[in-house]
């Protein structure tokens, strides 16, 4: 019987991945207002993908990748009008008559499954139905060639690509995230959602992905299908997942031992499943990758890590592991890396494979920490993990060594994972990098000069308590807005300040102009205490911040910082200087533009 649940309490991602993580094979339905959506699901992976919207369709994909020309898709349009009752769906007809290839065609099918997932997550309302005894592929996917059949997409890829392209179209404008009205009993009221209440134009197109990257109508329409009554389908219990995979995997556990196991992954479930303070999955900055062979801990995992509002992304297969690991920090994501316990009969898992392969992600990616799990005996292996540079080492338990208490160990174990991932999170470095994220999704949306550096003064002025940009002349500066100086900092920028300040040869100003590097500590530069202090006045610790921002290869303005009436504190001036250096590549793009726009005027943050 399928399983139905309201995507108000469980969002579509984390659907998704629970198929994954369980592995199951079926049809997954959503209904919202918004639209219909169906992915099929072979062993956790993704498969198929259709939409209600004309707007996403294989046809705008293909001509948007120019893998077809107009010429192509109107020829494919005209042999299906013709064909009638025998037209094939628009991809056989472009592969058979149109020239498409083979691979193009399935490149396009595989885009088709993400942008379909970009969509699915802004639904904040609505119903999902997961039939585990029906796999539909759609006839798109049917045709196929046979040795191209197999999709088989990676669930957790798609994930990860589908959530960075949903936050860059967030953050455009293309996509705006707002709450579809709560229905008191969605399971009754959307029995009719195979035909979608009709909205007003600027309403229906609220959380669809824009026309101009995906709409083309009248393409290979898919069948509309509709729950019969939703009153009979089986209600989505977490319980029921819990149960069967301990059931599955942890099979030698008595009874009494399960039935903890399984309350208390249920009571973490509910907990964040009815959280009124949860956010939607698209906006969560911080994941957690883990390599682990065991597949009960797998899903433990994942449960504790959802309680915490954290992504998570699970694997066992070492190729996957670069994968995941490049596509969180493209969506400016600073993940936690955790390796499962070494298992001595299991390919890849080995003590000495673990520790090749830990060694080897610490090298690529000195950045990322690195959790390691072990046994509590075998404390040789940890302490090898902690001298290789593993930030910590958690026991985990096992059966055969603590069969009597193994369910109150596991259990304490997840607690203090949970407990210390939140920590890690929490930490002031990643606390910035969540700012530094946010930031950089800022910028993208910024086209004009002023803007740009005002954002750079607003990202410096997380750290510093008084803030002013220098915009740099040829032989002077101008004090420009400022923030903690004239007024509060909690009021945010103020107006221009319009101070000129000489540039001295040898001062500091000087050499930073020449060199474009930064300068963090107390000057000797008699520029201050002569022409800059006696203006804003100055704090009470000498330690000051000068960070110039370039546009090709010139240094146009430096953002003065101190800590105002406070004692210096420490930096992350290696945030600071990644972040302004991507406003210089922004501040290029905006004054290459107003230079097209205005010939005769030079001068871009006036």
């Amino acid at each position: 019987m399928p399983l139905t649940g309201e995507l108000e309490h469980l969002p579509i991602v984390d659907v998704i991945q629970l198929i994954h993580s369980t592995r199951k094979s079926g049809t997954l339905n959503v209904y919202s207002r918004k639209g219909e959506a169906q992915l099929v699901f072979n062993n956790g992976y993704i498969v198929s993908a259709t939409h209600s919207s004309e707007k996403l369709k294989i046809g705008k994909i293909l001509l948007e990748g120019q893998i077809i020309s107009q010429e192509d898709l109107d020829k494919a349009l005209n042999i299906q009008k013709q064909a009638e009752d025998d037209r094939k769906p628009l991809i056989a007809t472009l592969l058979e008559n149109c020239g498409l290839s083979k691979d193009a065609a399935f490149k396009a099918l595989e885009t088709l499954i993400e942008m379909t997932v970009v969509e699915m997550i802004g639904w904040t309302r609505g119903i999902f139905t997961l039939d585990v005894d029906q796999v539909e592929i759609s006839d798109n996917y049917r045709y196929l060639p046979k040795q191209l059949q197999d999709v088989n997409m990676n669930t957790q890829m798609v994930l990860l690509d589908a959530l960075r392209i949903f936050d860059e179209k967030v953050h455009a404008g293309e996509i705006q995230v707002s709450d579809e009205p709560l229905l008191e009993n969605p399971l009754e009221q959307l029995e009719d959602v195979g035909e979608p209440e009709q909205e007003a134009e600027s309403d229906t197109e609220e959380l669809l992905v824009s026309e101009d990257l995906l709409g083309l109508a009248d393409l290979d329409k898919i069948e509309r299908r509709k729950p019969h009554v939703f009153k009979v389908l089986e209600s989505f219990d977490p319980a029921d997942i819990h149960q069967q995979v301990i059931d599955e995997t942890l099979p030698d556990i008595p009874d009494k031992g399960k039935e903890q196991l399984v309350n208390f992954l249920s009571n973490i479930s509910t907990t964040y499943l009815i959280s009124d303070d949860s956010s939607t999955a698209g906006s969560k900055s911080q994941a957690v990758i883990i390599y682990t062979s065991d597949k009960f801990l797998q899903h433990a995992l994942i449960t504790v890590c959802k309680k915490e509002g954290i992504l998570v992304f699970v694997t066992a297969d070492r190729r996957d592991l670069d994968n995941l690991i490049e596509r969180t920090l493209l969506k400016y994501l600073e993940p936690i890396l955790v390796f499962g316990s070494p298992v001595a009969d299991t390919e890849g898992f080995s003590q000495s494979a673990i520790v090749d392969l830990r060694s080897q992600k610490m090298a690529q990616y000195p950045q990322i920490s690195i959790i390691q799990l072990a046994s509590p005996l075998d404390f040789s292996f940890s302490l090898q993990s902690l001298n290789d540079g593993a930030r910590a080492v958690l026991p985990v338990p096992y059966f055969s060594e603590r069969e009597e208490t193994f369910a109150e160990d596991m259990i304490n174990f997840l607690n203090t994972f949970r407990v210390y991932v939140h920590g890690c999170f929490n930490e002031d470095r990643r606390q910035q990098f969540s700012k530094l994220r946010n930031s950089l999704s800022g910028l993208r949306l910024l086209r004009k000069a002023p803007d740009i550096s005002l954002l750079v003064l607003q990202f410096i002025s997380e750290l510093f308590d008084r803030n002013l940009t220098l915009i740099v002349d040829k032989n002077e500066m101008i004090a420009e807005r400022s923030i903690g100086i004239s007024a509060d900092k909690e009021q945010g920028a103020a107006a221009p300040m319009k101070l000129r300040i000489p540039i001295r040869k040898e001062s500091i100003f000087h050499e930073i102009i020449n060199s474009g590097e930064s300068f963090y500590g107390e000057p000797t530069d008699s520029t201050f205490a002569d022409l800059i202090y006696t203006e804003i006045g100055a704090p009470v610790d000498a330690t000051i911040l000068l960070l110039p921002l370039k546009s090709n290869d010139r240094v146009i303005t430096i953002t003065y910082a101190d800590f105002g009436n406070q004692q210096a504190k420490q930096t992350s001036l290696d945030f600071l200087e990644f972040f302004v250096g991507q406003a210089g590549l922004a501040m290029e793009n905006a004054l290459f533009r107003r230079q097209l726009d205005y010939p005769n005027q030079t001068d871009g943050l006036q």
